[in-house]
């Protein structure tokens, strides 16, 4: 079955269409500044009307700095059409937006005026022991930081430089020398990313290590070295937007989701996983089309994103939509070379929300890969989802995985991640197994699931079970049984999952046994991960929305289970052997208002 489908979409897939596609949406995305975003939107809008999807729109929410959806605050938008900056007494150019996108910071600040840049000398703040407003003020301030980092510095110290100058580079796959670090935040609220209407403007330049050097050495010879900059952008509100489309199933009233976020400058992160979605789309539309392959059961909707801002903002104002997604995968940074050492990865979990989506995904995964060779290869790693995939979080209930790369990848957040830095063989690979696993997720019955039971479940023997008898151990059985019952979402009957099932755990069992039942009980009243913004500074201080502990108590309390529960299962999940401590966490989450307390103490297990 799974076979006959991926031969049959392999055949279909179009790689010289995909990779204009991709091109074409890179060559608007690498601006990164909001009519560039949006005009890869139109782009992907009327590719994909052309191609006969349904409902086929531009979902918009607002960009400008003050909205909020769930606990994420929605950036201002920016244009910024040109911004350079040179020595100022031969005009030489350090850094040029026109040759170099990436070489201005996203959200930066306007800066004098084309013909009228602003002059001033150079100062190394990180050579400074007082970073006084005096020191800075009025001067463009070098640094090899993050130019991020540096601007919250900056910014509490009330110092207000021309423009931060940063030569910033890192360790990562495929820099050289002229390679430009990209830097995508410029906030000084909780985590540092995007811009906020609160946030102080200023404007920031990106040089690559060589031109950091000389300008380094230019300054040491000349401590008075002058430099000339301007940057013509805007900050404002405005709105940004998903795209979206669906390949109409035979019952739409449910829906398998694939999606991924836009509105970045790199090809691989995420001009591909983008061109990935449409692929995936228009190609089974065509097939359907045919008669090569029958319409789906279920609806295949798919979603591009602003990562993480713009997945809240769909799925809160298109409630109806999301009750109705069984499963969803994301696909973030899908086009580098996979390579034995850097594989594509299928993240799964939350282990609070299992689905059988996992498995059928890692099942498909292998068959590719017997297709594939040596010119593609891929791993399976358990995953505590934060990024726009933290919809499958049990609050919000799209469960499921991602497929991709994070900074291990060519190019990462730099200048180097262009088209060029995609592999033929992956942008191929990746479409034929979201658009396999999405078709066969979409057409899940009782027939299918019965030639699927055996696979899943050797998938589910060696990568979900642990032996032994601890919390880790128990937890990874109850999972693997939620994991089969799963397939009562579809509609699957009883007989087909249950006697499986049964093997793991009882279908009335706690995720671990013994469970604390009594002490506070914090609500939610978001889902989601949490910025917890809205907290002051000083209690916010090391929580991130990044942070696998605090999502997996956050995902894992269901305003049931009381606080000493919830600890125990995010410990079982992440492993810590020393156990986890939330109160503090939920503490500065009440306090932001992301939780309500419940001391009635009438939990009743479930």
């Amino acid at each position: 079955m799974l076979q006959s489908l991926i031969d049959t979409i392999d055949a279909a897939h179009d790689l010289k269409r995909h990779r204009e596609l991709l091109t074409a949406l890179w060559q608007q995305e690498v601006w990164f500044d909001t009519p560039h975003q949006r005009a890869a939107a139109e782009i992907a809008r009327e590719v994909l009307e052309k191609a006969g999807l349904s409902r086929v729109r531009l979902a918009r929410y607002p960009c400008d700095g003050k909205s909020r959806f769930q606990d994420w605050t929605m950036p201002m938008a920016w244009d910024c059409p040109a911004a350079r900056l040179t020595y100022a007494d031969t005009g030489e150019v350090i850094a040029d937006r026109e040759k170099t996108p990436a070489s201005v910071v996203f959200w930066s600040g306007p800066l004098g005026e084309p013909d009228a840049p602003a002059t001033g000398e150079v100062v190394d703040v990180d050579a400074l022991d007082d970073l006084s407003p005096q020191a800075v003020t009025g001067k463009f301030a070098l640094t090899g930081q993050y130019a991020l980092k540096t601007k919250q510095r900056l910014a509490a110290a009330g110092a207000r430089p021309l423009a931060i100058i940063s030569d910033y580079l890192g360790d990562g796959r495929g820099y050289t020398d002229e390679t430009v670090k990209w830097c995508n935040g410029w906030s000084e609220g909780a985590g540092g990313w995007y811009f906020h209407a609160d946030d102080a403007v200023m404007t920031g330049f990106d040089i690559s290590p060589a031109a950091g050097r000389q300008l380094r050495q230019r300054l040491a010879e000349n401590p008075h070295l002058k430099l000339a900059g301007f940057c013509d952008s805007r900050l404002y509100e405005g709105s940004s937007q998903c795209v979206t489309a669906v390949l109409e199933g035979t019952d739409p009233a449910r829906e398998v989701w694939l999606y991924g976020h836009a509105c970045e400058q790199g090809a691989h992160d995420n001009t591909s996983g983008v061109s990935i979605l449409i692929e995936t789309l228009r190609t089974l539309k065509e097939l359907t089309v045919a008669g090569r392959l029958p319409r789906p059961r279920h609806s295949i909707r798919i979603i591009t994103t602003q990562e993480c801002v713009g997945m809240v903002a769909f799925a809160t104002l298109n409630d109806d939509l999301r009750r109705r997604a069984l499963v969803g995968m994301n696909i973030d940074g899908a086009g580098d070379p996979a390579l034995p050492d850097f594989p594509f990865i299928l993240h799964y979990g939350p282990m609070s929300n299992p689905t059988i989506a996992w498995a059928i995904a890692a099942i498909i995964a292998e068959a590719v890969k017997d297709r594939a060779g040596d010119a593609w290869h891929w791993r399976a790693a358990r995953f505590i989802n934060n990024a726009d995939d933290m919809i499958a979080e049990p609050h919000c209930n799209v469960p499921g995985l991602w497929l991709g790369k994070g900074g291990d990848c060519m190019g990462y957040h730099s200048s180097a991640d262009t088209p060029e830095v995609c592999s033929d063989d992956s942008l191929r690979y990746n479409t034929v197994l979201a658009a396999a696993w999405a078709y066969a997720m979409a057409c899940l019955d009782d027939s299918s699931a019965r030639q699927l039971l055996a696979p899943a479940k050797a998938w589910i023997d060696q990568t979900i079970v642990k032996a032994g008898q601890d919390d880790p151990a128990l937890l990874s059985r109850w999972v693997a049984g939620r994991m089969l019952r799963d397939l009562r979402r579809w509609g699957i009957s009883e007989g087909v999952y249950e006697p499986t099932a049964a093997d793991y755990c009882p279908a009335d069992a706690e995720p671990l046994p013994d469970l604390p039942t009594t002490g506070p009980r914090y609500v939610r009243t978001t889902w989601g991960t949490c910025n917890f913004s809205q907290a002051p500074p000083e209690r916010r201080k090391g929580l991130s929305c990044w942070s696998g502990t605090i999502n997996a108590g956050l995902y894992w309390n269901d305003g049931r289970r009381p606080l000493a529960a919830v600890e125990r299962l995010a410990a079982a999940e992440t492993g810590a052997k020393s156990g986890v401590k939330l109160r503090e966490v939920f503490e500065v989450a009440l306090e932001a208002g992301l939780m309500v307390q419940d001391n009635s103490e009438n939990y009743q297990g479930g």
